[in-house]
């Protein structure tokens, strides 16, 4: 099968994305399939090297934060981005260059007119099947969850979804979503029904980094927490809560890896900074960027238990890829109640719930998981074989070539 993947972020390593289109394309490889990537032409030299490039897109929406949609500037520069995103791909196809599925990983309304248009110009002479795969939040929760509210800014998406519904009768324009959270939203939001397909991920084997690694003084147990540090992250609240869990079980207590990459607003005006006592203790380390993906697989390879303090406003619905990481890895994980990390625990990981954004809850979470330590290492252990194949870039596209209509 060979598939073209979209993706105009791929200018530079910031983000996800690099590392998930790679998982995409060297999955999709090993399963037999032909995979190039569309990026955008001033895409750096890491980015060229190691993917099947096509540097042929002349803008992208995430070098500049855009204006609300329901503004004249705003408007304004969607109908010029489509314009754009329309003639880099119009002109491409029009080349003879043939696909049996597009898949576009990061749409918006910057983008839909011109997959719309793209469609209709390029059914079965530039592609068999085009998919749209839709990973932002749309609503936003009353405090008790139980109701979900669009903003009146979502108004144009809404109608820009709708216009795709003669289309998606044909089978071979699709809309997809990765969790069950997202798909009920954009239901609600809409009323289109979005096929659900895994976000996919891949690691090395760790082997290597753990052996290579020198060995850390102490045998303590460690609990680390990775990635971007933002008030969704909660780092504010795990710090809490590490210092609440020494004071009432000190001696118990396990190390700690935090990686702290920025200080962040809290929504009263103030900001979250590294706490000057867990600075002072030999048992927490306070971890700068990754300069290189060895940099994360050594850490990860060292991590008895991952920790997720994430605030469930943010991740009642989305996807946690560290989390995913942490049960292809074989590490149990803490997290959220009532968030989509919750599922993943339950079918392909293990893990200890608390209450979100209770710090007392998350203390004792962590207690907890020292106290099981060796229980919940096994259960995840067992589960990495069901973790790697539900999230593989062959379930992936085997998924979205299964949709509705001729894929190859």
């Amino acid at each position: 099968m060979r598939v073209l993947i979209v993706e105009e972020a791929l200018k530079n390593l910031h983000g996800h994305w690099f590392q998930y289109i790679s998982d995409i394309v060297n999955g999709g490889r090993e399963a037999g399939h032909e995979i190039e990537v569309a990026v955008h032409k001033d895409a750096c030299a890491e980015i060229l090297q190691a993917l099947p490039c096509r540097p042929i897109l002349n803008a992208t929406v995430f070098e500049k934060n855009a204006a609300p949609a329901g503004k004249l500037g705003g408007l304004k520069r969607v109908f010029i981005h489509n314009r754009s995103l329309y003639r880099d791909l119009d002109k491409f196809f029009s080349a003879g260059n043939f696909y049996d599925i597009v898949i576009a990983t990061t749409p918006r309304l910057d983008h839909l007119l011109a997959y719309r248009r793209l469609f209709r110009r390029h059914k079965d002479r530039g592609f068999r099947k085009l998919a749209l795969l839709f990973i932002e939040l749309v609503g936003s929760y009353s405090p008790d969850f139980s109701q979900i509210k669009f903003s009146p800014a979502t108004l144009p998406l809404k109608f820009a979804l709708l216009s795709f519904r003669p289309l998606l009768k044909s089978g071979q324009f699709v809309f997809i979503t990765e969790s069950e959270g997202l798909a009920w939203q954009y239901e609600k939001f809409c009323g289109i029904q979005f096929p659900l397909v895994p976000h996919v991920v891949s690691l090395p084997p760790l082997e290597p980094f753990r052996t290579a690694r020198v060995e850390a003084d102490s045998k303590q147990a460690l609990f680390g927490s990775y990635g971007i540090t933002r008030y969704d992250k909660g780092l504010d609240l795990l710090q809490a809560a590490i210092k609440l869990l020494k004071q009432q079980n000190g001696w118990q207590a396990p190390r700690f890896a935090l990686q702290w990459i920025q200080d962040y607003q809290m929504p009263d005006g103030t900001w979250a900074r590294k706490d000057p006592a867990l600075m002072e203790d030999k048992t927490v380390d306070y971890l700068s960027a990754f300069s290189t993906s060895s940099q994360y697989y050594e850490w990860l390879a060292r991590t008895d238990v991952m920790v997720l303090p994430y605030r469930v406003n943010f991740y009642r619905d989305k996807l946690s890829r560290v989390s995913i990481d942490a049960a292809l890895a074989g590490i149990p994980f803490i997290y959220p109640r009532g968030t989509w990390m919750e599922s993943l625990a339950k079918n392909h990981g293990a893990g200890v719930p608390f209450e979100p954004e209770n710090v007392a809850s998350l203390a004792s979470a962590l207690g907890e998981a020292v106290a099981n330590l060796s229980e919940l290492k096994a259960k995840a252990s067992a589960r990495q074989a069901s973790a790697r194949a539900a999230f593989s870039a062959k379930i992936f596209l085997d998924t979205i070539a299964g949709l509705p209509g001729k894929s190859s």
